[in-house]
């Protein structure tokens, strides 16, 4: 009888390439981890703890996965994503040897994402590969279909021919535990051919093994024991004693009648598997196997029938092989924890006691058996594994959940960090705009500096223009009349000169006349200097005016107030403009018998109005034109007057108009 667990142990077997890590053994894993302290650079101890670790899988995972550990926290120091994407799959093929799926997957995933990015198809198509088998392990035919199927197209894409025939195979495994046979049996071919093609003789044994299963499981003993003749053939081609005793122990297995033959290949299977892994399962398996094969040649109805090489001829001596064999097999199952295996074959041992007459030993294992089979079987059992199953399913979610938390976190910190990142952009650019808005407004400011610094130079222009003429004729008169006194002081009479003294008193006083108004209309042309605004009584302009001008008895002077007006201005201001009209009047009259000048005020239209008008022969298109000319003046023959006139009006915001008159003469109006 052939435990159910084998056809499990076959399958499983079949869905990955055979490796086999232990026929290097211990030794090998020892000399590799003497070399890391002597390694050169990290990247040879990265490569040392890959090694050590694919090495380690098979005979001891925990210490494949401490030199896993290593390995990923040196690549992972040295940014080698793809040493990190390398580790993160060893870590999850221990996974998934230790049933911890989720945890597999997991960590082929970050496998997964990292070898996508680096383009790298072949690991990609690896990866795809091993979370496949991971679904089809617990069932997720769907998921596993999937993955196997996208690794198929990355690999076709990248036309790399083996791990196209791996995809096939690997999506035959999932169609033959859905029985689907057909499909199975297509895909295989598929990658056989393939695999063929290519000459790797050691894939092909493995498909053409996995072909004779199928066939084993549909009943067709011929083409199963034909496909374990092709395997066996290439494995032995190659050497592969991995192999070779996995197909010896199935075609043990495909014998079901033929006892003889059937001991004969489980016991040259068992003659590998005591070299190269004894206490591997199947190796367990067939060794549990040969006793039952001597229990069932004594058992055969034709009694001592059965004859060949190491078949005892007596019943007694094939029981007692047969005992040997399961005693021995019970021993390999307890010491590897299989509580399924040590059931099954204590079961068969008590059986073969039975046979021999041993019945108070048969007996013993009978009723061990049944104690084993309700420790693995009972309700309270089922609990048990329900709530471990359940602790393991909430470490894994607890685990998941703190990866989400921290990753979660980890995107609030982005978050945070890109807000804080567009806050100093908008800072930035409010300052730019600032600077920008800043830099134009002294660009105003200086341009507007500019402007007046060129009005200023227009005005000391005008200014120096203006004393060249106005004040150089009276003082160069005053330095003659000295000159030629002191060097003929009796050339003139007295006559002449009391009237020369006459003459340069009244030149000296119109000159001190004309400096007052010329340092009263600078005032004026000086920004910090302004007009100051009072309540003025046009009689008191008019007084200032008839008393200024006394000494000129040429002229008649007449003042018209009807209204007894008061204006609102700058007293000085009004009095120089007065003044220069005034006086420009009466230079105008000199020539004119029965001179008269006549002021005028009146209120229009809430207007102030101050007229002069003089019968003499008017003002000229050209002296006109002063008034309204804002020309700097660089000429000797423009007065200082009309320039005062223009200045001051201006300054304390007075109209001044010019009339010529029909009958001769001129009127000047102001208006405030």
């Amino acid at each position: 009888m052939i435990p159910k667990c084998i056809k499990l142990v076959i399958i499983s077997f079949l869905i990955s390439a055979v490796t086999f890590s232990q026929k290097q053994g211990q030794q090998l894993c020892d000399s590799l981890v003497q070399q890391i302290p002597f390694a050169k650079n990290d990247t040879a101890t990265a490569r040392l703890y890959k090694t050590i670790a694919e090495n380690y899988t098979a005979i001891n995972p925990t210490a494949a996965r401490q030199y896993a550990d290593k390995g990923l926290a040196v690549a992972t120091q040295m940014k080698w994503t793809k040493a990190v994407a390398v580790f993160n799959a060893i870590i999850a093929t221990l996974y998934n040897d230790a049933g911890l799926y989720d945890s597999a997957l997991y960590h082929n995933k970050k496998a997964l994402d990292i070898h996508k990015k680096n383009n790298d198809a072949f690991n990609t198509a690896s990866v795809l590969n091993n979370m496949g088998v991971i679904c089809q392990r617990q069932s997720k035919f769907t998921e596993a279909t999937a993955y196997f199927f996208e690794s198929l197209k990355v690999s076709e894409v990248n036309k790399n021919t083996r791990l196209i025939a791996q995809a096939y195979s690997n999506i035959a495994t999932v169609y033959a535990a859905q029985k689907d046979y057909k499909k199975d049996l297509d895909y295989n071919f598929k990658a056989l051919r393939i695999q063929e093609q290519e000459n790797n003789t050691d894939d092909i044994a493995t498909t053409q093994a996995a072909i004779a299963t199928t066939y084993m499981e549909t009943a067709d003993d011929a083409n199963a024991a034909a496909y374990y003749d092709k395997a066996l053939r290439n494995y032995t081609q190659t050497g592969n004693q991995f192999g070779i005793a996995t197909v010896y122990t199935n075609m043990a297995t495909l014998q079901k009648t033929n006892y003889a033959a059937k001991l004969h290949l489980a016991l040259k299977a068992d003659s590998i598997w005591n070299i190269i892994s004894p206490g591997y399962l199947l190796a367990i398996i067939n060794t549990g196997n040969i006793g039952v094969a001597y229990m069932d040649i004594a058992k055969d109805k034709t009694g001592i029938s059965v004859s060949g090489k190491n078949i005892p001829a007596g019943k007694n001596e094939l029981l007692q092989k047969a005992v040997f064999y399961l005693n021995k097999a019970i021993a390999a199952s307890v010491e590897a924890g299989d509580v399924n295996n040590e059931a099954f074959f204590t079961g068969n041992l008590a059986e073969a006691q039975e046979l021999a007459g041993d019945y108070k030993n048969a007996y013993i294992n009978f009723r061990r058996y049944q104690q084993v089979q309700d420790s693995v079987y009972s309700q309270e059992n089922k609990n048990k594994i329900a709530a471990i199953e359940g602790e393991r399913e909430v470490a894994i979610r607890d685990t998941e959940i703190a990866f989400n938390k921290k990753a979660l976190a980890n995107e609030q910190k982005l978050k945070w960090a890109l807000a804080a990142g567009l806050l100093l952009l908008f800072c930035i650019a409010g300052l730019l705009f600032y600077q920008n808005k800043t830099r134009k407004k002294v660009n105003t400011t200086l341009l507007s500096l500019n402007t007046e610094l060129d009005e200023a130079n227009k005005v000391k222009a005008k200014f120096f223009g203006i004393l060249s003429h106005d004040l150089r004729s009276p003082v160069a008169n005053l330095v003659n009349f000295l000159q030629l006194q002191k060097r003929s002081p009796g050339i003139l009479s007295e006559t002449q000169i009391a009237e020369r003294e006459t003459q340069i008193g009244t030149s000296a006083a119109s000159l001190l006349e004309t400096m007052e108004s010329m340092l009263l209309w600078s005032k004026g042309q000086m920004d910090n200097f302004k007009p100051e605004v009072n309540a003025i009584a046009v009689d008191d302009l008019f007084a200032y005016l008839q008393k200024f001008f006394t000494s000129s008895n040429t002229v008649k002077f007449s003042f018209v107030n009807d209204e007894q007006l008061t204006v609102y201005s700058d007293e000085n201001y009004l009095q120089t403009i007065m003044q220069n009209l005034t006086a420009n009047a009466i230079k105008a009259l000199q020539q004119t018998n029965g001179a008269a000048i006549e002021w005028k005020t009146w209120r229009e239209q809430e207007k102030i109005h101050f007229s002069i008008t003089d019968n003499g022969p008017g003002i000229s298109a050209e002296q006109a034109s002063t008034l309204f000319s804002e020309t700097s003046i660089t000429g000797a023959k423009h007065g200082l007057g009309l320039h005062i006139i223009r200045d001051l009006a201006k300054a304390i915001k007075c109209s001044v108009t010019v009339a010529p008159q029909a009958a001769g003469g001129t009127s000047f109006i102001l208006s405030l």
